[in-house]
């Protein structure tokens, strides 16, 4: 794995806690639903709490790509709604439809 991957895995926050309920299918279906709009997503969970990732990863159809401790880090298999996806562009500034004008003549 490449230096700049494993920075982007440091620096992606948690967004699915797994309590000492376990892995429910509820948290199934939460991470499948955060896997279709983002492509990574990282898990993290209990110390009191056994967990399979690969089983997880299995049932919510993903990539597992890496675990560390009681952290795991899934990929998902389809294709992941852009993040700009939901944003309209900007509007651009005077300046800048000046610029591509002058860049077509």
């Amino acid at each position: 794995m490449s230096e700049e991957t494993d920075r982007s895995m440091q620096d992606l926050k948690p967004t699915v806690w797994i309590g000492k309920q376990g892995c429910t299918e509820t948290m199934i279906e939460e991470i499948t639903a955060q896997l279709k709009k983002r492509r990574l997503i990282k898990v993290k969970w209990l110390q009191n709490t056994e967990v399979d990732p690969e089983a997880i990863a299995l049932q919510a159809k993903a990539t597992l790509i890496e675990v560390r401790g009681r952290t795991m880090v899934l990929k998902g298999r389809g294709p992941a709604l852009p993040a700009t996806a939901s944003k309209k562009p900007a509007p651009r500034t005077a300046r800048e439809t000046g610029r591509m004008q002058r860049a077509k003549k």
